[in-house]
């Protein structure tokens, strides 16, 4: 099937024999090598460039996809070699496209959220990139292909619409999924003109892409998908924040740097004692949005988080280190504590666990 796939192709025997050879690891290595190179160009570039980036990736994978399902449709291939060399190269530039958007999704996710809370997005994202065998095994068929274009997709949008349009609010979610799925179903409506294939499960394809916009909307609404494009810069608990000429003096404790790296932290507080819980937080410039600390003890009586306070302020974006801004609590127990840092809507950016411990 292979070798009649790539004769038909129009390639010469040493790439068919090359192809045969490692074709379980080609289009799986094309996959990581978007991760990768999604990762280091997060890690370079400013918010911008990355969406710049996605974007191209973005309409690649929708050439690509196109162009495979309509060069296999057709009856006759062309005669000119280059139709046959892009075919061949189309399944190769589709995977390192959706390998960057996926990895795009899966960073941007994960630095603008909570793993403790959206662990389901995170790992249907990671066991779709790591299940290479599974992926190489389904990605053939249509239904997969479409659903997973719909949710990088989605995924786009929920970073590109509110850096555009300066809001934070649901309705942007809304308006995310829409696009992505009207995009699909135009595409899947495209393609039907043209290959048989696609017409006969046209029916199917609509309905797993609209499958995909409703399971990341039942997400959102639970809040397992973090507030998009916010994320967290720098947090900490201190016990003093001082403000001088545009700066902050953070004042904590004596840490090792062993237990600098260690999750929670140990502060030796009185009740008496004032407690500050300090966020620097990434926005695009010109949007604003209201952030909340929420306080809360664990009671070990019943060994449930207990709520007791939910202090906000008002973030403004721009400043690429985060703007700085902080709650103070007293009256702390001893014990264990944490601040749940949080947008308007209640998603999640980030999680301060600490212990309270009367001073020596």
């Amino acid at each position: 099937m292979l070798k009649e796939r790539l004769q038909r192709l129009g390639l010469d025997l040493r790439l068919r024999a090359i192809y045969e050879k490692y074709e379980r690891f080609l289009i799986p290595g094309f996959l990581v090598s978007g991760f990768v190179l999604d990762i280091i160009t997060f890690r370079t570039l400013n918010i911008r460039t990355n969406l710049e980036l996605q974007t191209m990736y973005a309409i690649l994978c929708g050439l690509a996809l196109s162009y495979t399902h309509i060069y296999d449709a057709l009856k006759q291939p062309p005669k000119l070699a280059v139709f046959g060399w892009l075919r061949f190269l189309a399944p190769f530039a589709e995977q390192l496209s959706i390998g960057s958007l996926l990895s795009s999704s899966l960073l941007f996710y994960w630095f603008s959220g909570s793993f403790s809370v959206s662990w389901p997005l995170f790992a249907i994202i990671t066991g779709v990139m790591i299940s290479s065998e599974l992926f190489r095994n389904f990605y053939l068929r249509p239904s997969v292909q479409f659903s997973l274009y719909n949710f990088v997709l989605l995924s786009y949008f929920s970073l590109l619409l509110p850096f555009v349009l300066r809001s934070l609010s649901g309705w942007i979610f809304i308006l995310s999924g829409t696009m992505s799925t009207l995009l699909v179903l135009l595409l899947i409506l495209g393609l039907a003109m043209f290959a048989p294939q696609i017409k006969r499960q046209q029916a199917s394809l609509f309905m797993a892409s609209m499958m995909v916009f409703l399971v990341m909307a039942v997400f959102y609404f639970a809040n397992l998908i973090p507030p998009l494009p916010l994320s967290i810069r720098e947090a900490g608990i201190y016990h003093d924040v001082v403000r001088l000429n545009g700066e902050y003096t953070l004042v904590g404790e004596d840490e090792t740097a062993w237990q600098s790296l260690v999750p929670g932290q140990t502060i030796h507080a009185t009740p008496a004692d004032t407690i500050y819980a300090y966020t620097a937080i990434y926005a695009p410039a010109t949007l604003s949005a209201t952030i909340y600390h929420k306080w809360e003890y664990h009671d070990p009586s019943t060994g449930k988080w207990t709520e007791q306070a939910r202090l906000h302020f008002i973030m403004r974006g721009g400043r690429p280190e985060g703007y700085r801004g902080y709650t103070t609590k007293t009256g702390l127990r001893a014990g264990r504590w944490r601040v749940t840092v949080q947008n308007q809507r209640g998603q999640v950016l980030g999680r301060l666990t600490f212990t309270v411990v009367a001073p020596e």
